[in-house]
């Protein structure tokens, strides 16, 4: 029995996609792999190049200007900020996202660093790359090497301020647990910047900027395939009131953050968080026109195509879908196991969806963490948009290894009792995928075919391929509810055609064995019926009998 030549295609992608993960994670173990400053540089990997400028005179971070300029392989010539290092160190970086030849020379307003030239040969590597709109749906990410990202996200806010002292242990088990994608901000405080600023606020604290490139580089080299995204203006209100009003240090801070980490491969921005966007004055509010400022200004100096984003408070929206700068639709809302507001959104812009906060593990907490946060993921994912779990209060500084409280590891968390094992089956999603050779990209979510009820069933489908989730929750409050323990059943209104049966269970990650029969005929509404309790992923396939 043969299946459809585009099926097939889409399976073959999937399974390479999974073979050069694996590959990026055994050949990039050492450090500083990924970070060249010779003759060559890993393909989707980081070219730096460090300058001694002895003059001392003028503010480094004000008075004095340089800039690089690569002509990549293909002839294309790309534009960027050097950056100030501390002392007389100047530096400039390239994100390698064409193999080949690259030539380099530098422009500056001090004769020590212009005209600085060279080349150097971006080599092949396995490293997936930057994050992008998918190319062949808008509402789907991928990495530059054209594996589909699977966003499965956390919130680990304080993940590189430098206070926080388990930071490995956190980032080292969100890799264990799954996780693709990590919510981070820069404040040492939940609402204040302070810490990235000089004293006098006349330049930059570099010891703390040293600090969170250590941690974004330990990342890199580690765990190639995990995204942060990072928040420069954190919660810090007066900051961005201060960035609308023209002060320089204040606009330092994202100029200063692009020149230094747009060329990161595991970077992508997001202004602020968890703001109201009003331009009435407030302690939580953030003026439209400064964020839309912000995310103008990040675009025009961006040089490598870093994604860039913004994000509101609960049940706020997002205000900014039409906006050119802006490059995913983030929302904050709760009790998203219907996806709905994905839904909504999706229908608004043509950029992917992501869910960002919803309830956390120990805030707002459901009574049952496990079942809701595969719930929401599931749902999320099926909606054809992306969701964020939380499990520690990130937003608090450490306070030690038995509170609930700052940057730890997730699984020693579960493991000590401290929180909830919230994210235990966000593996078994990874599983899902790889094994059934599939993607999301190209399906189209379709809550009709099951009768429109997404609090009890959610599909996505395309030509060849049906998923739906089972949640059979038994009840349908979401916050208190938990699976109900007997098998799910639902009912499909099929498309034409063969259609075999595979049933998932997302608590175990097993496949389970087809029940009778293990194929049914389309063109009307069938019955389907889990062969295990509780919630269920269903998985029908279109043969191709020609």
């Amino acid at each position: 029995m043969k299946q459809s030549s585009a099926f097939m295609k889409q399976r073959a992608l999937a399974r390479a996609s999974v073979t050069v993960l694996l590959a990026a994670l055994a050949a990039w173990e050492s450090p500083a792999a990924n970070f060249a400053d010779g003759a060559a540089a890993p393909h989707r990997g980081v070219w730096q190049k460090e300058f001694i400028l002895e003059d001392p005179r003028g503010n480094p971070f004000f008075d004095i200007e340089l800039r690089f300029i690569f002509t990549l392989p293909d002839g294309k010539e790309i534009q960027a900020e050097g950056f100030h290092r501390g002392g007389s160190r100047w530096a400039g970086r390239a994100y390698c996202g064409q193999a080949g030849l690259w030539k380099w020379r530098t422009v500056s307003n001090r004769p020590a660093l212009d005209g600085q030239s060279g080349r150097f040969d971006v080599v092949p590597s396995a490293l997936p790359g930057k994050l992008r709109q998918h190319p062949r749906d808008p509402h789907q990410f991928a990495y530059d090497n054209g594996e589909w990202f699977l966003h499965l996200g956390d919130t680990g806010y304080r993940y590189v301020t430098d206070t926080e002292p388990l930071w490995r242990q956190y980032i080292d088990e969100a890799a264990e647990a799954g996780f693709s994608k990590i919510r981070t901000w820069f404040c040492r405080g939940r609402s204040d910047v302070a810490a990235l600023f000089a004293k006098d606020r006349e330049g930059l604290d570099l010891a703390y900027w040293d600090e969170i490139e250590r941690r974004l580089i330990y990342a890199l080299e580690r765990h190639p395939q995990i995204q942060f995204q990072l928040i420069p203006y954190g919660e810090d209100t007066a900051e961005l009131r201060r960035y609308g009003e023209g002060e320089r240090a204040s606009r330092l801070v994202a100029r200063y953050a692009q020149a230094r980490f747009s060329a990161f491969p595991n970077v992508q921005w997001c202004i602020s968080n968890d703001t109201i966007i009003t331009p009435e004055p407030g302690r939580r509010n953030a003026d439209p026109a400064t964020i839309d400022r912000i995310g103008r200004d990040m675009r025009a100096r961006e040089p490598w195509g870093t994604l860039i984003s913004n994000h509101q408070a609960r049940f706020r929206g997002y205000s900014f879908v039409d906006a050119a700068w802006s490059d995913i639709i983030t929302l904050e809302d709760r009790d998203q196991v219907a996806g709905a507001i994905l839904l909504q959104y999706r229908a608004l812009g043509n950029d992917p969806v992501v869910l960002d906060e919803d309830r956390y593990g120990n805030y707002i907490s459901p009574k049952h963490d496990r079942y809701f946060f595969r719930r929401l993921m599931w749902a999320s994912l099926l909606s054809g948009g992306h969701a964020t779990y939380g499990g520690m209060n990130t937003y608090e500084p450490f306070a030690g290894p038995d509170k609930l409280q700052g940057v730890q590891g997730y699984l020693t968390a579960v493991r000590d009792g401290r929180l909830d094992d919230g994210a235990a089956d966000f593996r078994h999603i990874r599983r899902f995928f790889a094994e059934a050779g599939l993607t999301l990209a190209d399906l189209e979510p379709n809550d009709p075919m099951a009768g429109s009820d997404g609090h009890s069933v959610k599909v996505i489908a395309g030509p060849h391929t049906i998923i739906a989730y089972l949640q059979n929750p038994d009840s349908r409050a979401p916050e208190s509810a938990n699976v109900a323990e007997a098998p799910a059943a639902c009912r499909l209104h099929l498309p034409s055609g063969a259609w075999r049966i595979r049933w998932f269970d997302p608590r175990t990650g097993q496949w389970h064995p087809n029940p009778e029969p293990i194929e049914v005929i389309g063109g009307s509404t069938r019955e389907f019926r889990s062969p295990f309790p509780g919630d269920a992923v269903l998985l029908l396939s279109l043969p191709d009998r020609g």
